[in-house]
């Protein structure tokens, strides 16, 4: 039997290393409603396809400038590259994207890339062992483990139980997984992951239960995702808690923060309000989904 070891609570102080150190997140509207990201933890963060699940969790990376490690299995380099560009260069992805191919990207975008500690997997159809051997390379590389790890996304991994043919069979034994690798490693692990066929418009709040596959029980957080217009054409992205161990949580979906997502450059801003009060929305869940289908759908 393997030698195991217990601990005081003074003693557990001194050995936790990292782990519950904040991940910088540029959205104040996080903060108000405790929402933080931590070293050593699971976060789940669920929503629907188009709604911009991988334009928030790629704002974060960009602007929290701390050694990430990233499973791209939902996107390629050209996209990644191209979103990436668009969102710290203020520009359309389309305009990104013709840099790229036309190779014109300029000096002070490839410096401004170069600061971002970021590296990145793009296998389409990881298995555990891949992912455990791309983190291990990490080390031999950096010396230390990333502090924050994305799955981008965790129904791409192949487990085990993935020849059953349904494509959400094992999740929950890689929740079980991922959050060992976050207590291990003391990164801030995120899977980006779907929600129920009856939630995938994105138009109205989801709730826990809304989560595809129920792998919930596991993350120390979940959040869920849909978005709402603003009369001036904007379109709000709604983050609720539903899950937080560490602050306010609210299984219903009801409680969110909002940020404005710009579909163009790829970017997640906090709301700016041009008027005192807060903007009047007119929301018509069914319209709303009318008008999310007519418009790009960004993943």
């Amino acid at each position: 039997m393997g030698r195991r070891l217990i601990w005081t609570l003074n003693q557990s102080a001194g050995i936790r290393g990292s782990a519950g150190e904040p991940i910088p997140v540029p959205w104040k509207a996080f903060d108000d409603l405790d929402i933080r990201l931590r070293q050593g933890q699971l976060v789940l963060i669920a929503a629907g396809p188009g709604i911009g699940k991988s334009a928030m969790t790629l704002t974060m990376v960009l602007k929290a400038l701390v050694p990430t490690l990233m499973y791209s299995a939902d996107s390629d380099a050209f996209t990644q590259l191209s979103r990436a560009i668009a969102n710290l260069g203020d520009m359309k992805v389309s305009t990104a994207a013709e840099m790229i191919l036309q190779e014109r990207v300029t000096d002070e975008i490839k410096d401004s890339l170069r600061d971002i500690p970021l590296l990145i997997d793009y296998d389409s159809s990881p298995t555990p062992h891949d992912i455990e051997e791309i983190l291990m390379a990490y080390y031999e590389l950096c010396n230390e483990f990333p502090k924050l790890v994305v799955v981008d996304n965790i129904t791409n991994v192949v487990t085990d139980a993935s020849d059953s043919g349904d494509p959400f069979s094992g999740l929950e034994a890689l929740m079980d997984y991922l959050h060992d690798m976050a207590r291990t490693t003391a990164a801030c692990v995120i899977g980006l992951h779907h929600v129920k066929g009856e939630h995938s418009s994105g138009t109205k709040p989801i709730p826990i239960d809304g989560v595809k596959g129920q792998i919930h029980r596991v993350p120390e957080m979940v959040l869920t995702m849909f978005k709402k217009p603003l009369q001036d054409g904007r379109w709000i992205l709604c983050v609720s808690p539903v899950k937080n161990r560490g602050g306010k949580a609210d299984p219903t979906g009801e409680t969110y923060a909002e940020l404005e997502f710009i579909g163009e450059t790829m970017s997640v801003i906090d709301v700016v309000y041009h008027e005192p009060s807060r903007v009047d929305v007119h929301w018509d869940p069914e319209q709303d989904e009318r008008r999310m289908h007519e418009e790009v759908n960004w993943t």
